[in-house]
Parts: structure tokens; sequence; C-alpha cells
């Protein structure tokens, strides 16, 4: 294995966790500022309305971009298959 095939490797590998991490953590993120606004705005700090409804938005992004992100890591691991044999031959 040559340093540019490792480096490509790695490349890619972290390229494809970040792309599917971000489909799971960005709309989390986004309903937190929008729950802090509106907590901030009515003077209510209870913990639970931050926490449940971004735990929610995480499960139902799990559940419709599931079939992404087993797409995404499957053809991910099918390009590191095909990468083998120029590892050893």
């Amino acid at each position: 294995m040559t340093p540019e095939m490792a480096t490509e490797l790695i490349a890619d590998a972290v390229y494809t966790i970040i792309e599917m991490i971000l489909v799971l953590i960005v709309p989390g993120l986004l309903l937190g500022i929008v729950v802090a606004v509106i907590q901030g705005a009515t003077s209510i700090q209870e913990q639970t309305l931050t926490f449940l409804p971004r735990m929610l938005l995480t499960l139902l992004m799990i559940v419709f971009a599931g079939h992404w992100l087993l797409r995404t890591l499957l053809e991910w691991f099918n390009s590191l298959k095909f990468m083998i044999p120029g590892v050893f031959g």
C-alpha cells in the first residue's frame, strides 16, 4: 500500500463519517436553537423542553435517513472491498 492509497482511504473514511453524522446532528442543533429562543422569550427554563424534542428529532432522522445512511456505509465498504487486492498485490 502506497502512502497515497492510505491517505485516500483515510480521507474517504473521514469524509463519509462527517457526511453521515451531519445528517443526524444539524437538525438537532437547529431545533435546539429554536427551542432556546422560545425559552428565552417566554422565560421558561425547563430542561426537558430542550432534551426531548432534540431526542425525538434525532430518532426521526434515523428513521427517515436510515436507508440513505446504510446505503452510504455499504457503498464505502464496497469500495474498500475492491481496494483490498491492490493493497496486497
